[in-house]
């Protein structure tokens, strides 16, 4: 393989996604991770309907799917004696599969198997995942990076270091990484240092895998053990304390006797832990996501509770973001100025969203009224306690978009907009108001009939390429010409009618058979539109004609 132009350093969820997606547009790279072993236990487990769509255009979701499995149902139980339940409820409310929306509700991946398929893929291109290997230094200038790798064993550096020169630096090591040091970048928020959780992975034996298990001391701290599987004795535990701190918990003979004494439930068999860790809520961010040739992604970029299930499902969008940009700079399609856009379409959205989930995190232990028995599920009751409900639509990460952004065009909805509204929905967004506009996430649409049979929007996209859909009777509307200029390598044109037309040269045709796209992309029923989707899935363009694709273009390609 060619001699690697970006390193990435640090191999969790983001990090690999970075990985892939270059790999996938033909840009070497390097991946290192300074631990010696890969990550185990579930970890970041929640997986948002959003980072399905994303992972199935980037190819790796019908292996990812077997290993997710249904967010369980939770039940809280009286105590003492802990085996009463008080309480049965869902943590989301349940979603219904639409044709724009084919993933309902999200689910439960542990991080060490989505780790897994992802490194599985690179594998693909012969890339794999140096463990034992971390950045300790960096230096830049106006053509690289010369990153220092050390050697670790046993956790510390060690004498052997080797001097790395590449075009670009993705730092995705981690909260507790080296990144905010080397970078000088701020890490601005809040610590709750009266507080503290443990995590971890165990078997325990006479705990039925039916239900998420909670019980919790009002206002002091919560006990969880979510089944890992519908099947077997393997539970993900959770000790969230407010004004309480476990941080001697996280010795598992301690965590075990805290947890036979606290619940009544004397009866749990526990088996070994595979891995079990103490942290302290924090909320933070940093104070920007890019510096010289170097960015952040991940944990490396934000750090926060994990109420919501946010933070690797962030951590993806940040990663896909910044992958398609930086392919096209390094191809020499793209100007350099388009990486600053990485900084300006994701800043806002994290910023929202840490406001969120830190507003959530109070709701990880229960109060005095969460604990009263109710007659039946789901009640009024339990939606005013707050307690493990999440109940923000924006959770499901369906409303971020990227309106604002300077290398958005719409030319539909022309009406005024207000500068500071539009940035403060960045992470809200715009769902459920019945509007579809540049800078939105692209939705699916199936039943579209080609000459090789049935596929889907989401089967069509890439994260090499961007794609344009060409809504009109007949014709491309001169979208083809329009795109001479621009490589054919980075862009696909699809044409879609309602029944067969003529063939174009350098398009394809799809015959939306049941309207879906129409309805999905908000075309009136006989009237024409393009729409161009970026390689990470989000809507770059909304344009009425060539023009507008040559405009759009124009802001993304140099030709």
């Amino acid at each position: 393989m060619s001699s690697p132009v970006v390193l990435v350093v640090g191999a969790g969820p983001a990090g690999l996604v970075a990985a892939l997606s270059l790999t996938q547009n033909g840009i070497p790279v390097r991946i290192i991770d300074k631990d010696e072993n890969f990550h185990t236990g579930s970890r970041g487990f929640g997986m948002q309907p959003r980072t399905f769509e994303l992972f199935e255009t980037m190819g790796v979701y019908d292996d990812i799917k077997h290993f997710a499995v249904p967010i369980p149902t939770m039940r809280a139980y009286k105590l003492p004696g802990g085996t009463v339940p008080v309480k049965t409820w869902d943590l989301y409310e349940k979603g219904e599969v639409w044709p724009d929306r084919p993933f309902a509700n999200g689910a439960c991946v542990s991080q060490d198997s989505l780790e897994s398929v992802l490194r599985q893929h690179l594998s693909q291109h012969r890339i794999s995942v140096e463990l034992g290997r971390g950045l300790t230094a960096l230096e830049q200038n106006d053509d690289a990076v010369v990153a220092s790798v050390t050697t670790f064993k046993d956790g510390q550096p060690t004498g052997e270091v080797e001097k790395v020169s590449v075009k670009y630096l993705i730092g995705s090591d981690g909260a507790k990484g080296i990144f905010e040091k080397l970078l000088n970048l701020t890490f601005q928020g809040e610590t709750r240092d009266a507080d503290g959780m443990v995590w971890g992975d165990v078997q325990i034996k006479g705990l039925p895998t039916d239900y998420w298990h909670i019980w919790g001391k009002p206002g002091h701290y919560t006990i969880m053990a979510r089944p890992l599987n519908p099947s077997g004795d393997r539970f993900g535990v959770g000790i969230t304390g407010q004004n309480f701190d476990p941080v001697d918990l996280a010795d598992p003979a301690k965590a075990i006797e805290f947890i036979h004494n606290e619940t009544g439930r004397t009866d749990l068999e526990f088996g070994e832990f595979t891995w079990i860790s103490h942290f302290k809520p924090n909320m933070r961010m940093v104070n920007k996501f890019q510096e010289g040739r170097a960015f952040v992604v991940g944990d490396s970029a934000h750090v926060h509770s994990p109420t919501g299930g946010q933070g690797m499902n962030c951590s993806v969008q940040d990663a896909s973001n910044l992958a398609w940009k930086l392919a096209l700079v390094l191809k020499g399609f793209a100007a350099t100025s388009l990486l600053n856009t990485y900084n300006e379409e994701r800043l806002p959205v994290i910023t929202q969203m840490l406001h969120a989930t830190t507003k959530l995190y109070t709701h990880t232990v229960a109060k005095e009224k969460a604990m009263e028995p109710t007659e039946k599920d789901s009640t009024d009751e339990d939606k005013q306690s707050g307690w493990f409900r999440w109940r923000n639509s924006a959770l499901e990460m369906y409303g971020i978009n990227y309106r604002f952004s300077s290398i958005v065009l719409e030319e539909r909805d022309t009406r005024p907009r207000d500068a500071e509204d539009v940035l403060a929905h960045a992470y809200s967004g715009y769902e459920g108001r019945g509007s579809l506009c540049a800078g939105d996430r692209a939705p699916e649409a199936p039943k579209l009939l080609t000459s090789d049979g049935e596929v889907s929007v989401f089967k069509l996209l890439k994260p090499t390429v961007h794609t344009v859909l060409v809504f009109a009777k007949e014709g491309d509307l001169g979208v083809t010409a329009a795109l001479a200029n621009v490589p054919p390598s980075v862009v696909q044109i699809f044409l879609v009618a309602e029944s067969q037309i003529p063939a174009v040269p350098g398009a394809r045709t799809l015959i939306d058979s049941e309207g879906h796209a129409r309805k999905s992309y908000m075309v009136d029923e006989g009237g024409s539109l393009i729409i161009v989707i970026r390689p990470d899935t989000f809507i770059g363009g909304i344009v009425k004609h060539a023009s507008g694709v040559r405009e759009y273009f124009s802001k993304i390609i140099v030709v």
